[in-house]
């Protein structure tokens, strides 16, 4: 039979999409025997989206980019469950991000919105500085300090987010301590707080909105005006 007389065609493969998410998984099961991760893990559904994006809501999604090593995987489902915690100690009427943000913005009023350098948009590079934070602070818990450093400083994406919270660690430390985000809560320590109905963070205010201010002395582009309750912030670090 001629070529031109082959019949056309398209198939598509999945195995190496169903291997990749198998390694995926079956790391993910790996960390969780030899760690105990259950006191960082606030929510407890997770899918894996081969060559898919990674975030944290409305289900914490793992795709398998930035997966290359165990503690590379750790330290990307410790950053999307950093959000939960957000998520969960404010409360759906509180983002605790919003009484300092202004602060945050003050401190570092040039800081770059844009991957790699930022995150996506002026409103999220200023929430990753808490949440790379606290991914650092569980990492250390887990793995120490030495590789957990060296995770945050060889990511791709929100490179001066990392630099600024490695050089400021303790300035930043105390800002969210003086805010309630710290000490970190177990998802136990939520789940009786929320139980008891009080508030998981002192910082919190009844009918507080949880879209952060302009500040005046900041010259940046105006954020958006959602509430980062009504859409919570992704963790991606893909480039979408």
């Amino acid at each position: 039979m001629a070529a031109n007389d082959t019949p056309f065609r398209i198939d598509i493969d999945l195995d190496h999409a169903e291997r990749e998410a198998q390694r995926i998984r079956d790391w993910l099961a790996a960390l969780r025997k030899r760690h105990d991760l259950s006191r960082f893990e606030y929510t407890r559904l997770v899918q894996i989206v081969p060559a898919g994006p990674t975030h944290s809501h409305p289900i914490l999604t793992l795709g398998t980019r930035f997966s290359e090593t165990e503690d590379l995987l750790l330290a990307t489902y410790l950053h999307e469950q950093m959000h939960w915690y957000l998520w969960r100690l404010g409360g759906p009427d509180h983002d605790p991000v919003a009484p300092f943000f202004d602060e945050l913005v003050r401190r570092y009023p040039k800081a770059p919105t844009r991957l790699p350098e930022g995150a996506r948009s002026y409103e999220q590079t200023y929430v990753h500085l808490v949440v790379c934070w606290l991914e650092i602070a569980a990492v250390t818990e887990l793995i120490g300090r030495e590789r957990a450093e060296a995770l945050a400083d060889t990511q791709w994406g929100y490179r001066w987010i990392y630099r600024t919270v490695l050089q400021d660690w303790d300035a930043l430390g105390q800002l969210l301590l003086e805010h309630g985000v710290l000490p970190i809560r177990t998802p136990a320590q939520l789940d009786a707080l929320e139980k008891r109905g009080k508030p998981a963070s002192p910082a919190r205010k009844p009918g507080t909105t949880a879209a952060p201010r302009k500040t005046k002395r900041a010259a940046l582009p105006k954020p958006s005006q959602k509430s980062r309750r009504k859409r919570p912030a992704r963790g991606d670090r893909t480039t979408g």
